[in-house]
């Protein structure tokens, strides 16, 4: 029996500019066994102590929620709101007027989740934020590249081939 292997297809829907900060963020785990968030948070010069670990991984799965809403075209979740909404507060964002953007003010990981929340914000605003999904099968974050934004898994030939593979065997056991 071969072992699920985590997703390899991150470079084909690569999301462009700032949506890539949320896109990285939200893909530091496969939800299984690989977490990076201790080393995204080196990256942001953040030490990552557990209550950084636990607000960094608040944050990420709210924002997973966005994007599953994103796939889905439901509304998002309460909850996830509240949780950014949070966030944002502790974050302490303010407007730069020269260039005009929703910046940061805060330090250490308050700091560097309120930068991936402003480049969120940002992406709702001039609307690239649809685009950006977490896959149907696997939660994995996306840049949705099609002409009428319908992509639904973050590679057709992992998680597109599994669902429809799945769903041929349940037609074929009824039949």
């Amino acid at each position: 029996m071969s072992r699920r292997r985590p997703p390899q297809y991150d470079l084909p829907k690569a999301a462009p500019g700032r949506l890539r900060l949320v896109q990285v963020l939200v893909n530091t785990t496969d939800g299984h066994e690989r977490e990076l968030l201790a080393e995204w948070l080196a990256e942001q010069s953040v030490p990552a102590g557990p209550a950084a670990l636990s607000r960094a991984r608040e944050v990420r799965e709210a924002l997973r929620a966005l994007l599953i809403a994103n796939n889905e075209g439901g509304s998002v979740p309460v909850d996830a709101a509240e949780t950014l909404e949070r966030a944002a507060a502790r974050a302490h964002l303010s407007i730069q007027f020269a260039p005009v953007e929703l910046v940061s003010l805060a330090d250490g990981v308050d700091g560097a989740l309120g930068r991936v929340l402003a480049a969120a914000f940002a992406c709702m605003q001039d609307g690239s934020w649809s685009r950006l999904k977490a896959c149907r099968n696997c939660h994995w974050a996306f840049y949705d590249e099609s002409r009428n934004r319908s992509a639904a898994w973050c590679s057709m030939q992992l998680c597109g081939n599994r669902l429809k593979t799945r769903a041929y065997r349940r037609r074929k056991a009824v039949a």
